[in-house]
């Protein structure tokens, strides 16, 4: 069984990972940056908390014994977990005006959440398209899928704490409010899966199972970012593509 909790010279999805701020998770894996071209690793922005350019991303996360000699990138970009409302420019205008005695009006509703993510320069080893198995074979599925229209169907996950596991999609298309240390998050059109997860496993890359067997066939749809025993969540990959700007490459 993989050790997925050391260090590794070869930066692939289904490992130790975590800004120096947080205690650990897991790396999705190496993504390709539609801003300028250039290779990233992605998990969840609550694995990579923290400041942009100035936030250190270490390999294998804090918890796992993490330190300033194990830094492989920093903190690039991320999705914010809470959205809210923007007012169109005759609503700011009057609120600027009489926003004293309209505060309800005035206050931007939530709007709920698509995904968890963030990404990270990498300045320090090797970037491996792929994730990692349990036998430390490491295997690059090669085609991706929105997360649409997938209730029914098996997928599997490489996670920190967990491993590889599979599991069934209950619903490819749901409504959850997620808690997130001190609040509560509305997440909408997220897939829930029948599947087991742990603390650590917030990252693991997903993917929606063809054969008998993880293989490269397989096709990436999203990004595990809350979970239990008997359920987890994860975010479509067609949000991650259109919010964060990064796109998976299998090899």
């Amino acid at each position: 069984m993989l050790d997925r909790t050391r260090r590794y010279d070869l930066l692939a999805g289904g490992i130790s990972i975590g800004s120096e701020i947080v205690t650990a998770g897991t790396l999705t894996g190496v993504f390709i940056d539609k801003k300028d071209g250039t290779n990233v690793l992605v998990s969840n922005f609550h694995v990579f908390m923290g400041t942009p350019y100035k936030t250190k991303i270490l390999q294998p996360g804090k918890y796992d014994g993490g330190s300033d000699n194990d830094v492989v990138g920093l903190l690039k970009r991320y999705v914010p977990i809470e959205r809210r409302e923007k007012f169109p420019w005759w609503k700011k205008l009057v609120c600027l005006l009489f926003g004293w005695f309209l505060e309800e009006y005035c206050t931007p509703s939530e709007i709920p959440s698509h995904v968890d993510v963030a990404c990270a320069t990498i300045e320090a080893r090797k970037p491996e398209y792929g994730v990692y198995l349990d036998n430390g074979q490491i295997i690059h599925p090669k085609s991706t899928h929105s997360g649409d229209g997938i209730t029914g169907s098996t997928v599997w996950k490489v996670g920190r704490t967990t491993g590889y596991t599979e599991g069934n999609i209950v619903s490819s298309s749901s409504k959850v409010k997620v808690w997130y240390g001190d609040k509560w998050i509305v997440f909408d059109d997220v897939v829930l899966v029948k599947g087991l997860a742990r603390g650590g496993d917030s990252g693991s890359p997903v993917f929606l199972k063809k054969g008998e067997q993880p293989s490269e066939e397989d096709s990436f749809v999203g990004i595990l970012f809350a979970g239990s025993t008997d359920y987890f969540i994860f975010c479509k990959y067609k949000y991650i593509v259109e919010e964060l700007g990064v796109e998976w490459k299998g090899d």
